[in-house]
């Protein structure tokens, strides 16, 4: 009970209670991973800082990359010029453009250019010779479509002159002084208001019947006016006609006389102009081309008598080869990044990380005992991140601790598990760890032996009791382990989890807290699930463990009803176990069947 004080109150020193408070809901629930990705779940400062931190942990890497780059540039900045001033007549040869036949095309273009242009204004000398001499003749500015007006008015004006000879009825010339030649004529005006004054007057006596020597005489005026009428649209009849004759005159001597084509003249101009602009253009790019020749040279005679000294070109060279390493560190992590933090990791997949477990500081005092002299040197269940993490685990299951350790190396998952398990035992806690890994890291970590396990087990060749082996952890508790056995193939996920169900309530009634290891694959194929509790605990290395590996892992347990309660991250270096087979080798020698470890607190 003392011990069992002691750990309290190193758990009253790391929390300030003995009962710590839950997380909020959205960091402990397992089932709240966000789909964003990283960079949208914290800022981007936050998430380049801690790429580059991660680059920095890969030292091995770095070195690799600026080792080469390193010689390449040594190469590049000292060999080769200490080369190239040892033969400084060997100056590189350019080859100069000739400019002499650029120059005459342009002249050639030049002169062609104004030949052209000095026909070109002989001939529109000549079409406005030929344009004075033509008679001048208003007809001569109708248009096409004008012409074809003037014909149509003129054909209609026929057409109504006809109807009102056929029919010398007031209507008949009304309708011929109503057309538009006729109708802004004053003559023409005056002449149908007094046609219309004659019919209203006739009117009058044609209702009375009879012949009337007045209505005989009203009928004879009208005649007269019709005729009036009729000659003022003949009038303007001849005047259309001559307009038309006129304008086919016209275009009968236009036809005759002979056409001036400048076109082609135009063209051997536009042709000659374009030539002299493409001709200058080769020219001015042949002359930079020159220049640029020209200060190559000088640049190279220059290097060829320059010395440079050597330690800048190693400091350069030192200085490019660290850039590129982290360069090149820097993009991979960015490609695929890692676990960084606790707290990069949190908002990213929405689970608690328990704790992290850091590498031990070296005490006097471990060295005193005999038991933490035996112990390995990274097995410590007093250490602050093995009681935090149990902490975390124990706070919701005071009777009854059930956990799968889970994680991407079984050997960091099976010593974080054997720590929980001994932190379990010295709070006074009946502790199994049950080994479902076929590499037998359990056992690798405890020092005890690997047959007969779980393997025997599912053969029906042991029993529970008979697979059972005690270890000590401290001088007065000790955790029982169930090997996994030495088997040439590992069984399936399926047979472990139905062992698991068969006998987990036996172990719940003699066990209060229960420890099994299982490697990913079987985490993610329902073992958990087959526990008396389904809750996982998963093992992740800062600058190891990439991030989306992680939350795929973690989606695959939780779909076969896994229950992931937090994450450990192991920030220490990777532990070294001895394989199954140095295992069995010492079991056949004689070890012991229940091994003496001790598992040593602080």
């Amino acid at each position: 009970m003392a011990k069992g004080g002691r750990t309290r109150a190193r758990l009253l020193h790391f929390t300030g209670s003995v009962t710590a408070p839950k997380a909020p809901a959205s960091r402990t629930s397992p089932t709240s991973i966000p789909s964003t990705d990283l960079r949208r779940a914290i800022s981007r400062p936050a998430w380049l800082a801690n790429r580059a931190r991660n680059a920095l942990q890969r030292p091995a890497f770095i070195g690799a990359i600026s080792v080469g780059t390193f010689v390449t540039a040594l190469v590049s900045l000292v060999v080769v010029p200490r080369t190239q001033n040892a033969t400084p007549a060997a100056l590189p040869v350019y080859a100069r453009p000739d400019t002499l036949s650029v120059v005459a095309n342009g002249a050639m273009a030049r002169i062609r250019l104004v030949q052209a242009e000095s026909a070109l204004a002989v001939l529109r000398s000549s079409a406005a010779t030929l344009a004075a001499q033509r008679p001048p003749d208003t007809a001569t500015t109708l248009d096409p479509l004008q012409r074809d007006s003037v014909a149509a008015h003129a054909q209609k004006l026929e057409a109504l002159l006809a109807r009102a000879a056929q029919a010398p009825l007031p209507s008949s010339y009304k309708a011929l002084a109503e057309l538009p030649e006729l109708r802004d004529d004053a003559r023409i005006r005056a002449l149908v208001d007094s046609l219309s004054d004659i019919e209203r007057e006739r009117e009058g006596f044609g209702a009375v019947g009879g012949v009337d020597p007045i209505f005989v005489a009203l009928t004879t005026r009208a005649n007269e006016i019709g005729r009036t009428i009729r000659g003022v649209a003949d009038e303007r009849l001849r005047t259309l006609r001559a307009r038309l004759a006129g304008v086919d005159a016209v275009a009968a001597a236009t036809a005759t006389s002979p056409a001036i084509d400048t076109l082609p003249t135009i063209a051997r101009r536009d042709s000659a102009r374009l030539a002299m602009q493409q001709a200058n253009d080769s020219l001015a790019g042949l002359r930079a081309r020159v220049e640029s020749i020209e200060r190559d040279e000088d640049r190279a005679r220059e290097l060829a008598t320059r010395v440079a000294p050597p330690l800048a070109l190693l400091a350069s060279a030192f200085v490019l080869s660290a850039v590129m390493g982290f360069a090149a560190a820097f993009i991979g992590e960015l490609r695929r990044p890692r676990v960084s933090d606790a707290n990069e990791l949190e908002r990213f997949l929405g689970v608690r990380v328990l704790s992290t477990v850091e590498t031990p500081m070296p005490s006097v005092e471990r060295g005193r005992r005999e038991a933490d002299r035996a112990a390995p040197p990274y097995f410590d269940p007093g250490a602050e991140g093995y009681q935090l993490a149990y902490l975390g685990l124990a706070t919701e299951h005071p009777t009854l601790l059930t956990a799968t350790v889970t994680g991407d190396d079984v050997g960091i998952a099976a010593v974080v598990a054997c720590n929980l398990a001994a932190v379990a035992a010295d709070e006074a806690r009946s502790t199994v760890v049950i080994d479902l890994e076929p590499s037998c890291s359990a056992s690798a970590a405890l020092r005890a032996r690997v047959e007969p396990g779980v393997v025997d087990i599912l053969l029906q060749r042991a029993s529970w009791p008979d697979a059972r082996v005690a270890a000590r952890v401290g001088r007065d508790k000790t955790v029982d382990l169930i090997p996994f056995g030495i088997a040439l193939s590992p069984p399936s996920p399926a047979e472990l989890t139905a062992l698991l169900q068969q006998d987990g309530s036996r172990l719940a009634r003699y066990y209060d807290a229960v420890f099994a290891l299982a490697s990913p694959e079987y985490a993610a194929n329902g073992v958990p699930a087959a526990m008396p509790s389904p809750e996982v605990v998963y093992c992740a290395r800062p600058g190891i463990t990439p991030l989306r590996h992680l939350r795929e892992q973690l989606e695959r347990i939780r779909s076969s009803g896994g229950v992931v309660r937090g994450i450990v991250l192991w920030n220490a270096e990777r532990p070294l176990l001895p394989t199954p087979r140095e295992l069995a080798s010492k079991s056949r020698k004689g070890r012991p069947e229940k091994s003496e470890v001790v598992l040593a607190t602080s």
